[in-house]
């Protein structure tokens, strides 16, 4: 999954939308998701960075992602043609 090229993210996790004109404000976490996802790592990549820096199992680290990408559906800010 990657997240549309438009978007823009600052260090502090504010995140702007500029074809909607919506902003959003995300945790530490999910920043560091998006600039992985931003970057164009796989999502095997993206899961061992993040149970490497944070303790967290597989299974809940999965679920965990699962809603997240969900949201970044919900909110329509993936690009185009991916799942």
């Amino acid at each position: 999954m990657k997240v549309k090229s438009s978007i823009a993210i600052s260090e502090t996790g504010f995140m702007f939308d500029p074809n909607s004109g919506e902003s959003y404000t995300t945790n530490q976490v999910a920043r560091e998701i998006i600039f992985l996802m931003k970057e164009n790592r796989p999502e095997a990549e993206i899961k061992a960075v993040l149970m490497e820096k944070y303790d967290v199992d597989e299974v809940t680290l999965e679920k965990n992602l699962i809603d997240f990408y969900a949201m970044l559906r919900h909110f329509d800010l993936c690009a185009e043609g991916n799942p």
